[in-house]
């Protein structure tokens, strides 16, 4: 019995849950850990990898408990190699996010990045020499998620095609285009709530989707240990041998983090403060659109009594007016109509 039960914990790896910033910031530091993620998240073969100088987590300042809001993203370039074994220099912007957040936030940092640029050398059509210059770097962001975008297709990666297409032909461009590549990219967004809704049959047989789903289900949120939701307790068997680097980072984040669990419990502290001012922030916008409709309501309640007491005070006038010229007495006419005076005198 006693067998049983080692034999059982071993088929187990308990690591830190790289859903928080803290760890999956220590996971990415390792460049062979990363090339492994980011080579397998965007299924290109990543020949060399290196940090952005700006990698980093932006804080803003919370208005109400004055504390610091981590925002998370790492930069790297790339250069990666295609099926041709052409070699492309490329910059991934790395986002994740424990809560839906504002999307204008992910667009304002991916518009600093589109303007990054690197010296490229070119040879001139007409002399020949060699010139250099500077030249936009494509840019490949991706969203690691924590909450679910959609619910049409229910997939754990969604991906934008950067497709050129040509109106009148309705022909495809297949090569390169310096002028088009440069002015888009692709989007790459994982759900990792969706993990569920992935079964066997979805990837099995496709060498690609069978490593993606393994890598993500690193990720996997169901998996969190019952005694602390700041350790997964993964099923050891699933994961292939090309992910041995990754996990052996994971599993080693304590060890070069004694303060670790004070970092997690940090960050949940500002998880918590994040949802208290969001549902705060929906209650106030949830009063106010009742207040609208109300304050609508009663504008139109208005509206209506104003066009009443004008068509009626219209009759009033149209019956004084035929009284008057019917020769009754001023004092009969007030008398019938309610009118002023003025008003008969006036008709």
């Amino acid at each position: 019995m006693e067998n049983q039960n080692k034999s059982s914990a071993e088929d187990y790896i308990i690591v830190p849950n790289p859903i928080y910033d803290v760890v999956f910031k220590y996971l990415m530091e390792d460049l062979e850990s990363a090339r492994i993620i980011l080579s397998t998240l965007i299924n290109k073969k990543i020949t060399e990898l290196n940090f952005e100088p700006l990698s980093h987590a932006e804080k803003i300042k919370d208005p109400k408990s004055e504390k610091d809001i981590k925002l998370f993203h790492l930069d790297f370039t790339a250069t990666i190699v295609d099926e041709k074994g052409k070699e492309e220099l490329i910059m991934i912007e790395l986002q994740k996010a424990n809560k839906a957040s504002d999307v204008f936030r992910f667009k304002r940092y991916i518009s600093k990045n589109f303007q990054k640029k690197t010296e490229k050398e070119i040879i001139h059509p007409i002399t020949q020499a060699v010139e250099k210059v500077m030249k936009p770097i494509r840019l490949v962001p991706i969203f690691i998620l924590n909450f679910r975008i959609e619910n049409e297709i229910n997939d754990l990666l969604i991906k934008t095609n950067r497709i050129k297409t040509g109106i009148f032909k309705e022909k495809k461009l297949e090569e390169d285009n310096e002028f088009i590549d440069n002015l888009s990219f692709d989007i790459y967004v994982v759900q990792l709530p969706n993990l569920a809704q992935i079964k066997p049959s979805d990837y099995e047989g496709n060498e690609y989707k069978t490593k993606l789903y393994k890598l993500l289900k690193l990720f996997d949120q169901a998996a969190q240990n019952p005694q602390n939701s700041h350790r997964l307790l993964l099923v050891k068997r699933i994961f292939p041998e090309f992910l041995e680097r990754v996990i052996n980072r994971l599993r080693s984040a304590d060890r070069d983090n004694p303060d670790l669990e004070s970092q997690m419990n940090t960050e949940d502290e500002y998880l918590a403060e994040l949802i208290k001012r969001d549902n705060t922030i929906s209650f106030i916008k949830l009063q106010l659109e009742k207040t609208s409709e109300k304050l609508e309501e009663k504008d139109r309640i208005l509206e209506e009594k104003d066009k009443v007491l004008e068509e009626n005070k219209k009759r009033l006038l149209e019956l004084a007016k035929m009284l008057k010229e019917n020769g009754f007495p001023m004092e009969v006419i007030i008398e019938k109509t309610n009118l002023s005076r003025e008003e008969v005198d006036l008709l």
